[in-house]
């Protein structure tokens, strides 16, 4: 993560709490983490230099995408009324803050651990598949929630491959691979939030 991007993160604005989410139905989950992974792309494109990447995926999937914003917004209708719109760009603001924080936490193997992730998706071949994968490996979010008789998925935590260097008895020195989970962020608040909103249109 660039330290232009990390001031811009701490310089941000908190933004209003949203309601937890319980028990979704199974096309309010799959909207939802669909959103989630859309918005840990816009990410690892803004931090990595791959919004060219970004851009294969938003127009391999626009379609996909746009429906499931849809079924997003039915979601925030229903459960807020005519409040929906402040509390869907609440949500849409501290998921790509929860995302982007967890970048700056990673640091420097932030790139490394998520850029891959533009490889699987783009090797899926319909909406069908998006959908799964989404379902199947669900993003960092700032809300915990279940999919209504859907097993409750572990958050996506890409695998890093890291150099371990040690010393034996004899005094040799040995650099060996280790595999870690790269970790979680607390909840918090960032600058990409303030351009989540309909990032698809400015790449």
């Amino acid at each position: 993560m660039s330290r232009f991007v990390a001031t811009l993160v701490a310089a941000a604005l908190i933004a209003p709490g949203i309601a937890s989410a319980t028990c979704l139905k199974p096309y309010e989950g799959t909207a939802i983490n669909i959103a989630g992974l859309k918005s840990q792309l816009m990410v690892t494109a803004l931090s990595c230099d791959t919004r060219d990447r970004y851009n294969d995926f938003v127009l391999t999937f626009r379609p996909t995408l746009q429906h499931e914003d849809t079924a997003l917004n039915s979601y925030f209708l229903r459960h807020y009324g005519r409040s929906w719109r402040s509390e869907h760009d609440d949500y849409i603001t501290q998921l790509a803050n929860t995302q982007s924080e967890a970048g700056i936490r990673e640091g420097t193997q932030f790139c490394q651990a998520n850029v891959g992730l533009f490889d699987q998706v783009l090797a899926l071949k319909s909406p069908k598949d998006l959908m799964t994968f989404a379902n199947d490996k669900p993003m960092l979010q700032p809300i915990d929630y279940d999919i209504c008789g859907v097993p409750h998925r572990p958050v996506y935590q890409p695998t890093l491959v890291q150099a371990v260097t040690t010393t034996t008895a004899s005094g040799q020195t040995v650099v060996a691979q280790q595999s870690a989970t790269a970790p979680a962020a607390v909840q918090g608040h960032g600058f990409f939030g303030n351009i989540a909103h309909g990032i698809g249109s400015i790449f």
